[in-house]
């Protein structure tokens, strides 16, 4: 299970944001928290990729491809959470009106 989300709020004036922290794929993993999992592993891949030569280098560059589209329909998607949508309760069920 992923972390909860931060909830959004002002900044004043005088606020600077934290910078992120970048995890390690063990501190990922660790977390539990699978897009911190993904990223690490693209920055793994990523580092280790001019070392390598061949079929290895393009199997590399295929996991890189796959992981980072991953990465973005994540990213896209607690985008899309965090525009909200509205916050609606359930009518009572009328079968006649079918």
């Amino acid at each position: 299970m992923s972390a909860p989300k931060p909830q959004l709020r002002a900044v004043g004036p005088d606020e600077v944001p934290e910078p992120t922290k970048i995890l390690t794929l063990s501190e990922a993993i660790e977390s539990g928290d699978y897009l911190q999992i993904l990223l690490a592993q693209r920055r793994e891949i990523a580092t280790s990729l001019p070392d390598e030569k061949g079929p290895a280098k393009a199997a590399l560059h295929r996991q890189l491809s796959i992981i980072s589209k991953e990465i973005e329909g994540l990213q896209r998607g607690e985008e899309e959470d965090s525009e909200g949508g509205a916050n609606v309760e359930d009518g009572e069920f009328d079968a006649e009106a079918i």
